[in-house]
């Protein structure tokens, strides 16, 4: 069974996934203006869910039009080694996202969506992300901006602005004690999330909505200036 990300809200469950993917068409655009990727590319789709109910978890595979070089990566419990039937010509790795099997710079660009924010612990996260960014030249990684005043996995209004011990204490007393684990979600703000990335890269970081109001954060991530500059048009 795919691992949990938000709660299911019944029947308004299709409602949530159909703007999570509005937003997700948002971040694509943003991958294909920063990354430019050509057909011959090597791309990689960075920590897949294994949720087929809704094209909100397989929105990249869908809009890619390169699949013959696309690599969907994924950990052995999400179960997700149906992309290469649904998706022909797409590469499925299973892996751990902190030990991938490639080599420095395998990728010349890639996604890492609504992911890190699942990936424990602040020293796991930056783990995570050097990781990524030491087998990509050019990768965009988002997470949900924690200063979105609805919380977009448990849909509970501020209270994940609250110390954060008091935080996770409430959501065990509510009944979301998968959430309350650090593992399982470590929402962060801007300045955390930049501070994930190692400094020998050219990292940019960008929102999806308004500055108070925006839903996620996004940060490319580049192997070098210049390269950051090419790829911006600079």
């Amino acid at each position: 069974m795919p691992l949990t990300y938000s709660i299911n809200l019944g029947r308004f469950d299709r409602l949530k996934n159909d703007v999570a993917l509005h937003t997700r068409r948002a971040i694509f655009k943003i991958f294909m203006h920063e990354c430019a990727p050509s057909p011959t590319s090597r791309v990689a789709d960075f920590g897949v869910s294994g949720h087929r109910s809704h094209p909100a978890h397989y929105f990249f595979e869908e809009l890619y039009p390169y699949r013959s070089n696309l690599t969907v990566i994924a950990r052995a419990s999400e179960e997700a080694g149906w992309f290469p039937d649904q998706f022909p010509g797409i590469k499925f790795l299973e892996a751990d996202l902190r030990s991938i099997p490639a080599s420095d710079l395998y990728f010349d660009c890639g996604i890492c969506n609504a992911v890190v924010e699942h990936a424990g612990s602040r020293e796991q996260q930056a783990a995570l992300v050097r990781e990524v960014c030491r087998v990509t030249r050019c990768v965009i990684f988002t997470t949900p901006n924690k200063w979105l005043p609805i919380e977009l996995h448990t849909f509970l209004p501020l209270i994940h602005w609250l110390p954060d011990r008091a935080y996770r204490a409430i959501l065990r007393g509510v009944g979301f004690a998968h959430f309350a684990e650090t593992n399982n979600l470590n929402l962060m703000d801007a300045k955390a999330f930049r501070a994930l990335f190692p400094d020998s890269r050219c990292n940019r970081m960008l929102r999806i909505g308004p500055p108070m109001l925006a839903t996620n954060l996004v940060c490319v991530s580049c192997a070098s200036d210049i390269e950051c500059a090419h790829r911006a048009g600079l």
